[in-house]
């Protein structure tokens, strides 16, 4: 039945926009569609899309190549026009939640409150009558950039949600045996990292950390001098050479700026413990293009104080043998998990 299906995930990043469709089966989401696509640089900048021509062209190319025929699509935003924070409102019954939550959005937020979509996503902590509540917002208008840039490929944006929900989503699905602890989940992306906090397996706190691969690329262009696409194959390790003292120079850039961006990660962490001095984070799960490179992933391990583990977000997905190579499999594993949380989505939802 068409009330009944399972939305396409639809991520549009800045370094590459990857589509996602699952099919629910008994009680496993079965993966029959996966495929993503670069975009030009710049064409999406701090969450912001720059060129509408090359990204809704970047959409019509991947949906064309995948063969997919889909209508209904969800997408997420992220980044500086992505506005959140933590807001206490009275606990009111299910039909009273939205009125209360608009009083906070216009105490809290930086904008007339009828320029901007806002929702609130509930932690079910609840303190002397009052109830933790993350506040989200964006301005209209950016929304309304992302659907008209969907709609222009041909497909419906019917949901709109940040990458944060989308993060955790998957990870529910993937991990329900880590849902008894408190977790973050952190999605390292091209412009930005995504800080997901999930306590007892509830959505419990999230922040953008405005740095991300794009930035370890920038370093190693300036240091190398050469060109950004060069170092962007260097940094992932997809370019090799014959001198032995240029990937050392990368090596080297690329641990820099990973315990730097530890360091801006542990910020967050320091800060989710002084609201939360009963609640210690046990785990980190990470994610995102930027963990394609080992050397990354191994000097982040080292800068961090808590345990880290790679996300699979094909770990309880079933994917059909053949569909793709292993490779292919550990590859998508990468920046997979997005579109795939956005793909868990239905269209009554």
């Amino acid at each position: 039945m068409l009330f009944s299906k399972q939305l396409l995930g639809l991520d549009l990043g800045s370094h590459s926009i990857k589509v996602a469709r699952l099919q629910k089966k008994k009680d496993k989401y079965v993966l029959s569609k996966f495929g993503q696509v670069r975009v030009p640089v710049n064409t999406v900048v701090d969450g912001s899309i720059m060129n509408t021509y090359e990204m809704n062209d970047a959409i019509k190319t991947l949906v064309a190549r995948e063969k997919i025929n889909d209508k209904f699509c969800a997408i997420s935003i992220a980044g500086h026009g992505v506005i959140n924070r933590m807001v206490n409102i009275p606990e009111v019954k299910p039909e009273a939640f939205e009125p209360a939550l608009k009083l906070e959005a216009e105490a809290h937020m930086p904008h007339d409150i009828s320029e901007i979509y806002f929702s609130g996503i509930r932690t079910g902590s609840v303190e002397q009558g009052k109830e933790k509540v993350v506040l989200v917002a964006a301005r209209q208008e950016l929304i309304e950039d992302f659907l008209q840039v969907v709609h222009g490929s041909g497909v419906r944006a019917m949901c709109v949600e940040i990458d944060a929900t989308s993060l955790a989503n998957v990870f529910e699905v993937n991990y329900k045996e880590e849902l008894d602890k408190t977790v973050a989940i952190l999605n390292v992306g091209a412009s930005k990292i995504n800080v997901v906090i999930l306590s007892k397996g509830v959505f419990s706190y999230y922040r953008d950390v405005n740095t991300g691969g794009n930035y370890i690329s920038e370093e190693i262009s300036k240091r190398l001098k050469i060109g950004f696409q060069q170092a962007e194959s260097l940094k992932s390790g997809d370019e090799s050479t014959e001198d032995s003292i240029l990937p050392r120079e990368v090596e080297n850039v690329v641990a820099n700026v990973a315990s730097t961006m530890a360091t801006d990660v542990s910020r967050v962490f320091d800060y989710y413990s002084n609201i939360n001095p009963d609640d210690a984070i046990s785990k980190v799960f990470i994610t995102g293009g930027t963990t394609r490179s080992q050397t990354f992933v191994s000097a982040f391990k080292s800068a961090l104080s808590v345990p880290v583990e790679k996300l699979n977000p094909f770990k309880d997905i079933v994917v059909a043998p053949g569909m793709f190579s292993a490779e292919e499999l550990e590859d998508y594993a990468h920046v997979a998990a997005v579109s795939l949380g956005l793909a868990l989505r239905r269209l009554d939802d």
